[in-house]
């Protein structure tokens, strides 16, 4: 599934948003064309679903991340990010984090953070420490989401 950038739409794209706004059960991937990035949800039981990400994470990919992430979140099943195969991890992607924030504070859930050294390396230089449990693998992540 293809992603298009806001404002290009063809029939093939408004099916594939519709198709991304309902709750992912089974795998599912998303390619952003403009950006290179893939996108990935994929659950682990009924405790968690893991969101993970290959490529980079920019000012054009922050937003699309943010809305494949959180139209996932529900108040039965924990949400794991993983960006440990992000190559660029831009300022702008710290927006999806407070947006998950707010977003499973909403649904009354809860995310976790998978950092890579791209992420690592942004938060150290801010100075920031993330308000969500930070994990280095995905294992620890769900391990920890199916203790809760």
């Amino acid at each position: 599934m293809t992603v298009t950038p806001r404002g290009v739409e063809d029939d093939a794209t408004a099916h594939n948003q519709a198709a991304m706004n309902t709750h992912a059960t089974a795998d599912t991937s998303v390619s952003v064309a403009a950006t290179a990035a893939i996108f990935r949800a994929v659950p682990f039981g009924s405790a968690a679903l893991v969101v993970s990400v290959h490529g980079d994470i920019d000012i054009r990919s922050a937003p699309m991340l943010t809305e494949f992430a959180s139209t996932r979140i529900d108040a039965h099943r924990h949400l794991v990010l993983d960006l440990s195969d992000v190559g660029f991890f831009g300022i702008a992607g710290l927006t999806v984090f407070s947006a998950l924030d707010s977003a499973t504070e909403e649904a009354g859930s809860s995310w976790s953070l998978v950092e890579g050294h791209p992420v690592h390396r942004l938060l150290e230089a801010a100075s920031l420490q993330p308000a969500v449990q930070v994990f280095d693998r995905v294992a620890d992540a769900v391990e920890a989401a199916s203790k809760r």
